[in-house]
């Protein structure tokens, strides 16, 4: 009894935290946002020396990212990943509230933003970094889709991608843990060779064992998520996995649910489910090239 208890308070958590995504940008998490081409220079001195085209750690690679048209999902996912799992809100708070801001202070200790080697930005940087990517978050729990061009053959590549943000249970009551956890979900079409993907990713924590995946009212599908992550930075530091591809196909199609993608098990007393309904016709035309 008590653990359905727990469950169902994790649950109602969960749809909280995630309807009471900002539909509007951050006024200002600690101070002014970055410019877009700092924000660019940072992400390649710092970010893609771990999440480029070769190591791809994270299911991410960000060489050619560009903060002037970076995707919500992306800069909510960079954000969870540089302060360490802060909550949204906390970071919203931080501008105003002593308490929020000394959360993220310390998220920000075992965030992201150190694991290059390079040593931390000064305060008005990182300060400003945090900013632009709560701005760039917004919308974020809604379906986005952009186009872009693969660098190596200049084919079309549409990606549609959107999160989820809940408590984070497996951390839950440790000193200094992760607020939130979150999740997500990325499909990527190459509508040239329709080769198709649906990758699903997860912040802060990286994380190997059973991944449960279930479309609609269908039977879950259980996946293995193992393997090692080597840092980018000259150390022989490595990581676990923080991204699972649990659907490809090559010159097919993958069938998209209708209604809700639920993803769970990995994290014990974590489950997440991902509004496919919410998918508009024009999102679904634009992948139908790899989806249908």
């Amino acid at each position: 009894m008590l653990r359905n208890l727990c469950s169902s308070l994790l649950a109602a958590l969960a749809l909280g935290m995630s309807a009471a995504w900002p539909s509007t940008p951050i006024s200002a998490a600690t101070g002014p946002a970055i410019a877009v081409e700092k924000q660019n220079a940072f992400v390649k001195s710092h970010c893609d020396v771990c999440h480029n085209n070769r190591a791809v750690n994270g299911g991410l690679s960000l060489e050619g990212f560009d903060a002037a048209r970076v995707a919500p999902s992306l800069a909510a996912m960079m954000l969870s990943k540089i302060t360490s799992g802060t909550a949204l809100a906390t970071v919203d708070a931080a501008g105003r509230d002593a308490a929020a801001a000394a959360s993220m202070a310390n998220g920000m200790k075992t965030g992201a933003i150190n694991a290059s080697g390079l040593g931390v930005p000064d305060k008005e940087t990182v300060d400003g970094l945090v900013a632009a990517f709560a701005a760039q978050s917004t919308g974020a729990s809604t379906w986005s889709v952009e186009r872009a061009k693969d660098r190596a053959s200049g084919a079309d590549i549409v990606t549609a991608s959107i999160v989820r943000e809940l408590p984070s249970a497996v951390t839950a009551g440790r000193l200094g843990a992760p607020e939130a956890a979150l999740y997500r979900l990325v499909l990527t079409c190459n509508a040239a060779t329709r080769d198709g993907a649906m990758q699903v990713a997860w912040s802060p924590e990286a994380k190997r064992g059973t991944l449960s995946v279930a479309a609609d009212r269908a039977p879950a599908a259980r996946f293995t998520v193992e393997g090692t992550e080597r840092m980018g930075n000259g150390t022989s530091a490595t990581t676990g996995p923080a991204a699972f591809v649990f659907a490809q196909t090559k010159g097919g199609a993958i069938a998209l649910p209708t209604r809700t993608l639920t993803v769970s098990e990995l994290f014990p007393g974590e489950t997440v489910t991902f509004p496919f309904d919410q998918l508009t016709k024009t999102a679904r035309e634009s992948l139908a090239s790899c989806f249908r």
